[in-house]
């Protein structure tokens, strides 16, 4: 029987980011009689493992480098002999910034496929000297090596490729069903949460990273707590920043309608106990969890940083972060809070996102 295809994907950690949980919803349903799944992790995130259990029992492997962020030349020489030594037939790189680093390395080492995929409109970091020509090294990196290239959205692709790039729409695929079919009710799962079954819910997931603009979120829920006192914020995930934000919350009036529940695999009931979703990320591409939340059938108030092609309901609101908090909260507090699906959203299908891989690999 012949071997599956070996991807290696370059993700730099397994945590239950945007990127991380696509690729594993995708691994969980793409045909591994065929292709087979590894990761590539930095030595830093070694510890965050809620999804390295999972990967060893479907077969895949977890390789640990180290941080190129801090040791660019140990990086390239571990991940070169790596490249050489194991049975890698496709690298699929989702790091955005310095991302065709791998790509080059994988092709001096004769790797035939190479994929870059773009899951952001930005890396985020700035344009402080010497950022703006290091940028343009990484997309020549690119330009050079890439053989494939995918984006989750328009805005994606041509924030990492350029305008003149063509290039695959992959959607950020989940199982729909899931998100649509959660057998307890809004009043047990609050119950079990502690918060009181009339409240008004608003949530949060997502990383304790500057990216997602929880300073933001903080200041925004003060608002909505002041034109509605039942108010609760539940937020989800963990992060560099959670002990700020903690601190942050931990003086004010409403800080016991605050909820840190860090990271959770319970993502649909949760989502099933609040109200609105809120993203005010300072840049996102077409992120996983608004695709959940208009599943879920929640009312989403976004930043106008995320692409618009995340509209994927009619109850969707994108506000900029130029506009005052008290406007946001009232968009917020605004009936009606259910939201009704396009037909559009049935393309998150993860079955079908996860056969588009597949031909992607194969081909």
């Amino acid at each position: 029987m012949q071997e599956p295809l070996r991807v290696l994907h370059f993700q730099g950690r397994m945590g239950q980011g945007g990127a991380e949980t696509f690729m594993m919803n995708a691994y969980r349903n793409i045909d591994r009689s065929k292709i087979q799944f590894d990761f590539l992790i930095y030595e830093d995130y070694k510890d965050v493992t809620p999804y390295h259990q999972e990967i060893k029992a479907l077969g895949g492997k977890i390789y640990v480098v180290p941080n190129p962020n801090k040791h660019i030349f140990a990086y390239i020489k571990t991940v070169k002999k790596l490249l050489k030594d194991k049975k890698i037939d496709i690298v699929h790189s989702e790091i955005f910034f310095g991302g065709g680093i791998n790509l080059w390395i994988a092709k001096k080492v004769g790797i035939k496929k190479r994929i870059v995929h773009s899951h952001a409109t930005s890396d985020g970091k700035g344009n402080r000297f010497p950022l703006p020509i290091i940028r343009q090294l990484f997309h020549y990196l690119i330009k050079n090596n890439a053989t494939d290239y995918l984006a989750c959205s328009h805005e994606a692709g041509v924030g990492l490729f350029g305008e003149n790039q063509p290039f695959i729409f992959v959607a950020n695929g989940i199982d729909l069903e899931k998100y649509r079919s959660v057998p307890k009710s809004k009043g047990q799962l609050r119950e079990e949460l502690m918060i009181p079954s009339e409240a008004f819910v608003v949530g949060n997931i997502g990383r304790f990273e500057e990216q997602k603009n929880h300073r933001f979120l903080i200041n925004l829920f003060e608002e909505i707590v002041k034109l509605n006192p039942t108010s609760h914020l539940i937020l989800v995930g963990t992060g560099s920043l959670q002990d700020e934000i903690k601190e942050k919350v931990k003086n004010k009036a409403f800080s016991e309608n605050v909820h840190f529940l860090g990271e959770r695999k319970d993502i649909p009931e949760l989502l099933k106990a609040m109200d609105v979703f809120l993203l005010p990320s300072l840049y996102e591409g077409l992120p996983i969890v608004a695709v959940e939340a208009q599943a879920a059938n929640l009312k989403l108030v976004l930043s106008t940083e995320v692409s618009k092609e995340t509209q994927l309901s009619e109850n969707v609101h994108f506000i900029s972060l130029d506009t005052l908090t008290k406007e946001w909260a009232e968009v917020v507090l605004a009936k009606p809070y259910a939201n009704t699906p396009r037909p559009e959203l049935e393309v998150y299908d993860m079955k079908k996102t996860a056969s588009q891989l597949e031909k992607i690999y194969l081909k």
